[in-house]
């Protein structure tokens, strides 16, 4: 997976170096998101690197719910409008404060808003609703995507797990981005679940 964008760069390196302008927007294009995937794989794994040696301490603030769903939105928000999903999202009407560390907290809900988008059909449908529920936040991330076998949920969020079958459907990716949710949830006192069933399709996180 890490080697996968290299190929496309090189093509894209000697492309430039034949010297077409006409080939260079669109080549420029291509490298531009092959190396950001990259990136974002290079990122997850030293992530994961750094919390498993506790390397990763929290930057707790006084943070409103809003801030960390619309900071997790903005990453996302690339993924979910090339697939062309219909994204809803419903938040509480007063503010809801959290003791968190906000990009942490932006980068749980975002790695589960880009398995929605990854793994829902061009077209489909993903909610995010908030809710404050006796003390505690409950975010709930819902798609009608490909679901997942009853066979795997137990797995789902073990490092470099990926769903059979489904690996050529997204657009790549180590097994990280969930392993990686679940630790910065359980550091911050929180957890996360998972429902799915094949027959009916979709997921909820």
């Amino acid at each position: 997976e890490l080697r996968n964008p290299l190929a496309p760069i090189r093509t894209g390196v000697a492309v430039l170096k034949i010297g077409e302008p006409e080939q260079v927007p669109r080549v420029l294009d291509m490298m531009d998101r092959q190396l950001s995937h990259m990136v974002r794989l290079i990122d997850d794994l030293l992530d994961v690197s750094r919390i498993s040696r506790g390397m990763v301490t929290l930057k707790r603030t006084r943070t409103e719910l809003n801030a960390v769903i619309d900071s997790a939105i903005e990453t996302s928000r690339p993924l979910i409008n090339a697939a062309n999903h219909r994204f809803t999202v419903t938040k509480p009407g007063n503010s809801v404060w959290l003791d968190v560390d906000l990009t942490r907290v932006a980068q749980v809900v975002s790695n589960l808003l880009n398995n929605a988008a990854k793994y829902t059909p061009p077209g489909g449908r993903i909610d995010l609703v908030a809710e404050a529920i006796d003390g505690e936040v409950a975010i709930r991330i819902v798609d009608n995507g490909i679901g997942i076998p009853a066979a795997m949920l137990p797995k789902i969020f073990d490092l470099f797990t990926q769903v059979d079958g489904a690996a050529e459907r997204s657009q790549g990716g180590l097994g990280v981005g969930l392993a990686l949710a679940r630790q910065l949830a359980e550091m911050h006192g929180g957890r996360i679940e998972v429902d799915s069933g094949l027959e009916r399709g979709g997921s909820t996180f």
